[in-house]
């Protein structure tokens, strides 16, 4: 068996986690040391440069319990409802970016209706602004869109 045709049935058995300790030390020292690699497996160098970095110990390998497969495969599972979750949050928070909420807080009670924001904001002006000028008005009124 060739030396890439062997890579390539070690790296799908990898990913399947039937590989033992030794056939994962060999892909570990086969990526490594080879720098003249397919397009397809040069896109997997990294991972496994970092997780030959990260290996533990023969050691440490017996005294660890080993995590079954299905849980790692709930995780890979989890991971993917989160980034779908998280990809569609974003997706539908894009289609109201042009949409603009008004929110105050009025005596401790939040507001969105946007006449009644209006309207306590006339009236603080009204109290602030004694000049009668309509001036503050005009800027609320293009503010909320009420012109």
């Amino acid at each position: 068996m060739s030396d890439i045709l062997r890579i390539r049935t070690l790296t799908d058995r990898f990913f399947d986690g039937k590989t033992t300790v030794e056939e994962e030390q060999e892909l570990y020292d086969y990526y490594r040391r080879e720098q003249a690699l397919p397009s397809d497996l040069v896109q997997l160098r990294q991972l496994f440069l970092d997780f030959a970095a990260v290996q533990f110990s023969d050691e440490q390998a017996e005294q660890q319990a080993p995590i079954p497969r299905r849980w790692l495969r709930w995780a890979v599972a989890a991971c993917a409802a989160l980034l779908i979750a998280a990809g569609t949050a974003v997706w539908l928070n894009n289609g109201r970016q042009g949409e603009e909420e008004c929110v105050a807080y009025i005596y401790g009670k939040r507001t969105t209706d946007r006449d009644v924001v209006l309207s306590e904001m006339q009236k603080t002006m009204a109290v602030v602004t004694d000049d009668g000028s309509d001036e503050v008005e005009e800027q609320l009124k293009m503010m909320f869109g009420n012109e």
